[in-house]
């Protein structure tokens, strides 16, 4: 996968999580130290994901990596030596 594609399939992942925890983006953004609009390029795949974002994620909407990567091909997992399913 490019990169551009990780960060666009890790933002319908926070998108979804974001909904069913019913949190809108300014209460991630509050949770994460982040303001909206950052988390509005997030969710828009514009904004390229790091490392740490994934951390801080994956704590303020209480998911792991695995859920942060749904949807990912199981090389990506692989990559990161952590199984896909």
């Amino acid at each position: 996968m490019k990169p551009e594609e990780i960060d666009a399939l890790i933002a319908e992942n926070v998108r979804a999580a974001r909904a069913r925890r019913r949190l809108r983006q300014e209460d991630l953004a509050d949770e994460l130290g982040w303001s909206r609009p950052v988390v509005g390029t997030l969710e828009s795949g514009t904004r390229r994901v790091t490392l740490a974002d994934a951390v801080a994620l994956c704590a303020a909407l209480n998911i792991n990596l695995r859920e942060l990567l749904q949807g990912a091909p199981a090389d990506v997992f692989e990559a990161l030596g952590i199984a896909s399913n």
